[in-house]
């Protein structure tokens, strides 16, 4: 059994992904697996040069990152569990950090990330909010901070939590990964932070977050409802996510969505603020110069 299994999911982004791969070494205790949702060539081509990296690939249809990180999931030997996407890379000695954490016993350790445009290389803002984050949780030691962690990147995460509490990544348009997040950072008692960098997020037109359509809005917005209704059932409601962004997004598709989603939240009481500070930023935002 590995140490450590590192899960890629990826679709169409050879380059990129092969500058992942030159990030991460080839070590005894790293188990690599990339699983390929159906890209546009053969994903094995690069099995050659990379002979230490399983490579799989998602039966027929394109289905999306949740079904290749599932899939992954099956495949993985290790102890622990890391996530990367393909247009990402890790930093030079994010694995000598890694080994040094490895043998304690915790249920998931959440690092600092940094993030890049991927065209210029200068600074992006993606990886702000886990470092603000991590610094409450620094201040407060309260794991329901990480509820608002969204993403799987950049946390070293037991397999044996994963397993016993079998969570797994929806397989939808887009957002597979927020309930996943969700459900480690509820399960999770052993938790550690760190500030050191193990991971770089790159900010590129193409992401999938920047996926604007309304299709892509619909399947956030559900998402929401699905992670803010397993918090009210778990009686942590103060913990819900903003609907602001979904009902601003709706504005986009026409005045009746706009409404629709504005009197569901209210129906369900689902935050369309976090606070009153919040509030007052949108609003300075938005309607100030």
């Amino acid at each position: 059994m590995k140490s450590l299994s590192i899960i890629i999911p990826h679709f169409n982004s050879k380059d990129s992904l092969i500058v992942l791969l030159n990030s991460i070494p080839n070590n005894d205790w790293i188990q690599t697996i990339v699983i390929d949702d159906n890209s546009n060539f053969n994903i094995f081509e690069l099995a050659e040069n990379y002979k230490h990296i399983e490579f799989f690939k998602v039966d027929k249809n394109k289905k999306g990152a949740g079904a290749a990180r599932n899939l992954g999931l099956e495949k993985a030997t290790g102890n622990y569990l890391l996530f990367a996407d393909s247009d990402d890379y890790f930093t030079e000695n994010a694995f000598e950090i890694i080994k040094n954490k490895i043998n304690k016993s915790f249920d998931i350790i959440y690092f600092a990330p940094i993030s890049i445009h991927i065209k210029s290389g200068k600074p992006a803002t993606r990886h702000l909010s886990t470092i603000l984050l991590i610094e409450d949780y620094i201040k407060n030691k309260n794991k329901e901070i990480f509820f608002k962690n969204y993403g799987p990147v950049s946390k070293l995460i037991s397999t044996k939590l994963i397993t016993d509490y079998s969570i797994k990544f929806e397989e939808i348009l887009t957002s597979d990964d927020v309930m996943f997040s969700l459900m480690v950072a509820y399960y999770s008692e052993k938790i550690e932070v760190s500030k050191e960098v193990i991971y770089v997020i790159t900010e590129s037109d193409n992401s999938l977050t920047k996926q604007k359509s309304e299709k892509h809005e619909d399947c956030r917005f559900q998402t929401m409802v699905r992670y803010n209704d397993f918090l009210v059932s778990k009686g942590l409601e103060k913990f819900q996510g903003s609907m602001f962004p979904h009902l601003r997004n709706a504005k986009k598709f026409g005045w009746y969505k706009f409404w629709y989603i504005l009197f569901y939240c209210k129906h369900n009481n689902y935050p369309i603020f976090y606070d009153y500070k919040h509030f007052s930023r949108i609003l300075k935002r938005n309607f100030t110069t």
